[in-house]
């Protein structure tokens, strides 16, 4: 987010971590790695007691922020309802349109359908439209029965609705000559637990072949084809994109699916938006069917390459607390609330999970497809990940704290070139990085 809209942590108690779900792990007995700076000031408190509301097989659906992150009110999902193209009893169907009511619903990046118990079943959807007390969103293809939550740009997202929607296995009916296509969220990130995801139907009753591209906004490149072929009529498909091409991670952006088709009649196949209509997920319809290139389609996706590390309130330090400041300092603090999530902003391998006296809690991880390690120091307890683990972009791996010689809560961050970190690598000052990053992300 800009930092013109970032606000200055308040020092919080443990309300920060109740508001999450994540597993806690005991810390571990390892030896200490040597240090060749001084961090900022303090002495390392005893870690805490796991906290009795922390599930114990939270995972990785644990990132799930419900308190006053970024200084203002949360998010609250109070009822819903289905408004068209609705199954038996008012019950929703893929395809649906839900009318959403709630409190600081206004901005908003997705709507989430939940599902059951484990994120494998989850699905997203921008919505449609947005007011501070009610929301449009369709039913995405992929929804199961289930509470809903709604997530903001920045990351804040309300708690699960009290109530669950009901899914009919029934989707709405396409009409021949229409392809309906919907991209799954709107912000993507590489090494993320779900890549970027298109999935469509062909209306009618023959089946048509089937073309998708995927296009660059900036320039209406084509970077990536694919070629299903024939595809039968009434049956959802999807098209994944891992964020490469040619084994090369593409550039940060927005992007959207084009898919197209020839029917096995002369009247053709058009591609048209999820919702319906002429202008929707896919751009404007342009001639023979095809979708024009439309940066600003509701279709459209964002690719980003990292994501910022922490997930709440913060701020820079200045000065001493600079990469190169003070006595040889590496890396560059940034101050956050006691308890403040912090999630990895590059997937990768851990290479180390310590305590040392003067960094705390840390966690390095060797960032997958970057030849850059990536040090998270003054962890409030031992990372919530192990040496040797394979995280995700955005994966929770701890909480801000103040452990080792710290002067208040702050994430420590470091960036080392190849080989990588104390392993004949250099270290680099992060804050370009993390100014991107937390604009972006």
């Amino acid at each position: 987010m800009p930092r013109s809209a970032v606000a200055r942590p308040c020092r919080t108690t443990e309300s920060s971590l109740q508001a999450l779900t994540l597993t806690a792990l005991a810390v571990a007995a390892a030896p200490a790695t040597a240090f060749v700076q001084d961090p900022t000031g303090g002495t390392a408190p005893a870690p805490p007691e796991p906290s009795p509301t922390q599930p114990a097989d939270a995972g990785e659906r644990a990132l799930a922020p419900t308190a006053n992150l970024y200084g203002k009110p949360a998010p609250r999902v109070r009822r819903f309802a289905c408004r068209s193209a609705c199954g038996a009893g008012a019950a929703a169907r893929p395809g649906s349109l839900l009318r959403i009511r709630g409190r600081n619903l206004a901005p908003l990046a997705e709507v989430v359908f939940l599902g059951g118990a484990s994120d494998a079943d989850d699905a997203s959807v921008a919505p449609r439209r947005v007011r501070r007390r009610s929301l449009l969103a369709r039913v995405p293809r992929t929804a199961a029965a289930g509470p809903i939550a709604v997530v903001r740009a920045d990351g804040t997202r309300s708690p699960a609705s009290a109530a669950s929607v009901s899914v009919e296995s029934q989707p709405v009916d396409v009409p021949a000559g229409i392809v309906d296509a919907e991209v799954q969220g709107s912000k993507v990130f590489f090494g993320a637990p779900r890549p970027a995801e298109v999935s469509y139907v062909v209306g009618g009753s023959r089946p048509a072949n089937v073309g998708v591209e995927l296009v660059r906004a900036a320039g209406g490149a084509v970077v990536e084809r694919w070629a299903p072929g024939e595809v039968a009529p009434g049956v959802a498909q999807t098209v994944r994109w891992d964020g490469t091409v040619d084994g090369k991670v593409q550039r940060d952006g927005r992007y959207h699916f084009r898919v197209t088709s020839t029917s096995t009649d002369a009247a053709g196949v058009r591609a048209t938006s999820s919702g319906g209509g002429e202008q929707g997920a896919l751009g404007p319809l342009g001639a023979r069917g095809t979708a024009a290139v439309s940066p600003v389609a509701p279709g459209a996706f964002t690719f980003l390459r990292y994501r910022f590390p922490l997930v709440g309130a913060h701020d820079y330090a200045e000065e001493a607390a600079r990469f190169g400041g003070g006595r040889g300092h590496q890396g560059q603090d940034v101050f956050a609330a006691c308890g403040t999530p912090v999630v990895a902003a590059r997937g990768g391998v851990v290479k180390f999970k310590q305590f040392q006296s003067a960094a705390g809690n840390y966690l390095v991880i060797d960032g997958a497809r970057t030849g850059v390690d990536f040090a998270y120091m003054h962890l409030r307890e031992a990372a919530l990940v192990d040496e040797g683990e394979r995280v995700k972009t955005g994966q929770p791996i701890g909480f801000v704290g103040a452990t080792g010689r710290a002067s208040g809560c702050h994430l420590h961050f470091e960036e080392w070139t190849a080989p990588g970190w104390y392993s004949g690598g250099s270290a680099f000052d992060p804050l370009p990085d993390l100014l991107a990053w937390d604009e972006q992300s």
